[in-house]
């Protein structure tokens, strides 16, 4: 069986940037960047434990993929 995808989604909730995984919300960050570095480096230790991962930035209703180790 594999293992879940871990989706670590930055996006700005309640004035702040945050990151949610799991319908968790981790953070607050000062920056958009700092939420994306700290899901990025997240994501990678995922990775290396094996789990599929992505982070991803909601703009709105839509996302745009910033870092996977999931193959097309």
């Amino acid at each position: 069986m594999p293992l879940p995808h871990a989706r670590y989604i930055v996006l700005e909730h309640e004035g702040a940037w945050k990151i949610n995984l799991d319908n968790r919300y981790y953070g607050p960050f000062p920056t958009q960047a700092q939420a994306v570095d700290n899901a990025t480096d997240s994501a990678r230790k995922a990775g290396d434990a094996g789990y599929p991962a992505s982070v991803l930035l909601m703009k709105g209703s839509a996302f745009d993929t910033l870092w996977t180790n999931v193959p097309d």
